[in-house]
């Protein structure tokens, strides 16, 4: 039989690869929304800004908002893998506490928020969010500009 520790560590290693993948699903929606909303726009600059144009700006406002909740959701399973990660790490660290896990990730961590005040700050999802927002506001405001003309 396996020790707690290899059965920790195994545990530990599914919660970072489900973290991944749903990165990776997340990065495949935005660069699939990307190259939609992209050849959207070149289409508009070949047709011009005409009301039968909004099929287009309003396609591009729904990818956006999709794009933003998709992104929020995201974020939201990749904190619920790591929290678990975390506690498995934690856990293998009661177990082998010669390893000095936890004091050591705090001297890196401290290292790292001296060397990067304000990019510790960002958080990356709301990188993402703000990115499919922009779009969605784009496509808003082409709409607008096409009823107004």
């Amino acid at each position: 039989m396996a020790d707690k520790t290899d059965v920790l560590l195994a545990f530990w290693q599914e919660q970072r690869e489900s973290d991944r993948q749903v990165e990776n699903q997340r990065a495949t929606l935005t660069n699939i929304i990307v190259v939609i909303v992209s050849a959207g726009l070149g289409f508009l600059a070949q047709k011009g800004l005409h009301p039968p144009m909004l099929t287009v700006t309003v396609t591009m406002v729904a990818l956006g908002i999709y794009g933003a909740m998709a992104s929020l959701k995201s974020h939201e399973r990749c904190a619920f893998h790591m929290r678990q990660a975390r506690w498995l790490r934690q856990k293998i660290g009661v177990l082998h506490p010669e390893l000095e896990f936890e004091d050591g990730l705090a001297a890196v961590r401290s290292t790292h928020r001296l060397r990067f005040p304000l990019l510790v700050r960002t958080r990356m999802y709301a990188l993402w969010v703000a990115l499919h927002s922009a779009i969605a506001l784009s496509g808003a405001i082409l709409s607008v500009w096409i009823l107004a003309v």
